[in-house]
């Protein structure tokens, strides 16, 4: 998607405290170096760094987001009593990221017939070794039978035909990133840094809420916004890369 998306936030009067430029993990945890003031130098539109910075901050963000996926998933094994529940979560974390296409579209575009084509073939491939892996022997035959691997293609084409949960998944993609573009290009110089720090926060909080409506992912959000910013310093050229801290 080439437009920046706005959706509607949940309690949008609320007031979010404004925290430094530093960040903290829920429980008031420190990010170990989480200076989101690098910020101030992400590339603009029209630039020649904006399609490989912002590619690179997408696809970060989405690996993670994939890992966590899969860390919920193992982490509950009750949903296997769901298949057709579970099925999304699995394709949705064997799906690779998607990495750019030139100019402005970084994430999958549920509107485009041909990337999500590419998206359910690359979880295709995949998934026969997740389902491999999963433990399935305390269920019952009729509950396993879903999971064999052999039936990976099965379960991409129920999904391929039930799309609402992967494409809510890959949505939630799209406006973190159109969230990351906005604070970015647009709210950190109108609105400095400390303002758009509580935009893009209420943002990923929100959208990770949506995420699923298995589990919440908005625990994560300083941990998202920590990586797509380390995504951000390892494009900037070398000698611009180290902390100020260290260049001191």
């Amino acid at each position: 998607m080439g437009e920046l998306i706005t959706m509607p936030v949940r309690n949008a009067n609320a007031e979010l405290p404004s925290l430094p430029e530093t960040s903290l993990l829920p429980g008031g945890n420190p990010v170990d170096g989480a200076d989101f003031s690098v910020w101030k130098r992400a590339p603009k539109e029209r630039t020649a760094a904006y399609f490989p910075t912002y590619s690179a901050i997408s696809k970060a963000m989405q690996t993670a987001m994939r890992g966590w996926a899969r860390e919920w998933f193992n982490a509950n094994p009750e949903i296997l009593l769901r298949p057709h529940t579970a099925y999304p979560i699995l394709v949705y974390q064997c799906t690779t990221p998607f990495s750019g296409k030139p100019t402005n579209i970084f994430t999958y575009d549920i509107q485009q017939t041909e990337a999500l084509n590419r998206a359910f073939a690359s979880a295709a491939s995949k998934l026969g070794r997740d389902l491999k892996q999963l433990d399935t022997k305390s269920l019952g035959w009729f509950t396993r039978e879903h999971y064999f691997a052999y039936r990976s293609k099965e379960v991409v084409k129920y999904v391929s035909k039930n799309r609402r949960g992967l494409y809510k998944m890959l949505n939630v993609e799209t406006v973190l990133m159109d969230s990351i573009l906005k604070f970015a290009i647009i709210d950190i110089p109108k609105l400095g840094l400390a303002d758009a720090l509580v935009n893009v926060r209420r943002a990923f909080k929100t959208q990770l809420n949506r995420f699923s409506e298995e589990f919440d992912l908005s625990s994560r959000s300083e941990e998202l916004l920590k990586i797509a910013t380390d995504a951000l310093i390892s494009k900037f050229p070398t000698e611009n890369a180290m902390p100020a801290t260290l260049a001191a």
